[in-house]
C-alpha cells in the first residue's frame, strides 16, 4: 500500500512536470516563428526601401528632363515673360548673361549684338552653343530667316551633340518651309523625329 501512495504521491507531480514541459516548447516555438516572422519583414522593409530609393532616382531624373525639355522649348516670348535673373552684384556679367537679361527686357538689337561680342570671344565655353540658338531665334523673330538659318547651322554642324540641337533643326525645318522648300523641310523633320523620338 505505501507503494501504491508513493506511485499515485509521485504521479501527481510528474503530471505537473509534463505539462510546464510542453507549454516551455509551446513558448519556445512560438517565440522561434516570431523571430522568423520579424527576419521576414525586415528583409521585405529592405526591398522596399530600396525600390523606394530606386524610384525616387528616377523620379528626380525624369524630372530634370522634363524641366530640360521644357527649358529647350522656351521661344524668346518666354523668355521676355519669365521672371528677370537675379543679377550678380559681385561679379560683372559676361556678354551672354547681359544678352540673356536684355533679350528678358525685350531689347532683342541689343541682346544680338551682345550674343555676337560673346560667340566672336568664347569659342570654347559651355554657353557658346546656347548663343548660336538665340541669335537664331532673334533673328527668326525680326525675319532675318537667312542670318537665322545660318546660326542654326552653326550650332548644328559645331556642336552636333548639344541639347539645342534638335530644336534648332526643327527651327530650321520651320524656316525652310516658310520659304517654300519643302522637301528640304519635310526631310530635315523627319530627321528630327527619326534621330530625337
Amino acid at each position: 500500500m505505501q507503494r501504491f501512495l508513493l506511485i499515485i504521491f509521485l504521479s501527481a507531480f510528474a503530471v505537473p512536470q509534463e505539462d510546464a514541459d510542453k507549454e516551455f516548447i509551446e513558448l519556445y516555438l512560438k517565440i522561434q516563428s516570431l523571430e522568423k516572422d520579424i527576419a521576414t519583414l525586415r528583409n521585405e522593409i529592405e526591398v522596399i526601401q530600396t525600390q523606394l530609393d530606386f524610384y525616387q532616382a528616377k523620379n528626380i531624373a525624369k524630372i530634370n528632363e522634363i524641366d530640360s525639355k521644357l527649358t529647350s522649348l522656351m521661344s524668346i516670348e518666354d523668355l521676355q515673360q519669365s521672371e528677370v535673373i537675379v543679377e550678380r552684384n559681385d561679379q560683372v556679367l559676361n556678354s551672354y548673361d547681359q544678352a540673356i537679361l536684355l533679350i528678358r527686357k525685350g531689347q532683342l538689337n541689343e541682346a544680338l549684338s551682345a550674343l555676337n561680342a560673346f560667340v566672336q570671344t568664347n569659342n570654347d565655353s559651355d554657353d557658346t552653343p546656347l548663343a548660336y540658338f538665340w541669335m537664331g531665334e532673334i533673328n527668326l523673330t525680326n525675319g532675318n530667316l537667312a542670318v537665322a538659318t545660318q546660326n542654326y547651322n552653326t550650332l548644328v554642324g559645331l556642336y552636333p551633340i548639344h541639347w539645342k540641337v534638335p530644336l534648332a533643326k526643327f527651327k530650321l525645318g520651320t524656316i525652310y518651309l516658310e520659304q517654300g522648300s519643302k522637301e528640304r523641310a519635310v526631310a530635315l523633320l523627319e530627321s528630327v523625329i527619326r534621330e530625337y523620338p
